[in-house]
């Protein structure tokens, strides 16, 4: 009896290492991002929006049981948005830009096929360190570009979902390559500042406001390092 409990307790233990995983990676992200305010959206041909670009580098790990795994990763770079716009009865044109520079701290739910291909569920915490905001035209800003930090929540949380794979070419050697797209949508508000660089909380610009919100979507890639394998 003992003897078969035994090669239960080394048959359990076997089947679990065998189904648990760890990935460590790092990785960079190149992204569409927009800040979106409504109070931006009514002003109509005065305040438009702009496509922006931004990046950002980090790394993290996730750990796996069986097909499911939980992750978390640290990242930092910049959320950057765009706007143009005509003024004076289409006699001045513009165009501005708000440029974050931001960290952001993911934690998400993975789920993995045999073969490397996921789909990602999480939460992120995003912080903003600075923020500066500039105008093509100096009639409107005459101090380009200008220190807007002030201006924005330090902390806000957002969601996203994301797919792709992680591609190990050489089943023998743990090293493989991460390639991915990210949705990001955010529901904390950011507050900040207009297309023209006009605070969105005075009440004197805006009686009624309304909150701004983080929004990216973009692809990343990077490198894994994989501990343990999955059947």
């Amino acid at each position: 009896m003992k003897i078969i409990f035994l090669a239960f307790i080394l048959l359990s233990f076997n089947t679990l290492t065998a189904q648990f995983l760890i990935e460590i990676n790092g990785k960079g992200s190149y992204n569409s991002t927009w800040l979106v305010n409504k109070n931006i959206s009514d002003k109509g041909d005065d305040q438009d929006y702009a496509m922006a670009w931004s990046s950002n580098f980090g790394a993290g790990f996730t750990v796996y049981l069986g097909h499911i795994g939980v992750g978390i990763e640290g990242l930092f770079g910049h959320h950057k948005a765009a706007y143009s716009g005509t003024l004076l009865s289409g006699n001045l044109n513009y165009t501005s830009e708000i440029d974050l520079k931001t960290s952001h701290i993911p934690v998400f739910l993975k789920f993995r096929t045999n073969k490397g291909g996921f789909v990602e569920l999480g939460a992120q915490m995003n912080n903003i360190s600075s923020a500066s905001y500039s105008n093509s035209q100096a009639v409107l800003n005459p101090s380009n570009p200008t220190d807007v930090t002030k201006y924005y929540a330090k902390t806000s949380y957002s969601a996203f979902f994301g797919f792709g794979a992680n591609i190990v070419p050489f089943k023998k050697f743990p090293l493989g390559l991460l390639i991915g797209a990210r949705l990001q949508y955010g529901f904390g508000d950011v507050k900040g500042v207009d297309a023209l660089g006009l605070d969105l909380n005075n009440s004197i610009y805006y009686s009624n406001r309304y909150q701004t919100n983080l929004v990216s979507g973009g692809m990343y890639a990077g490198l894994t390092y994989t501990l343990g394998r999955l059947k």
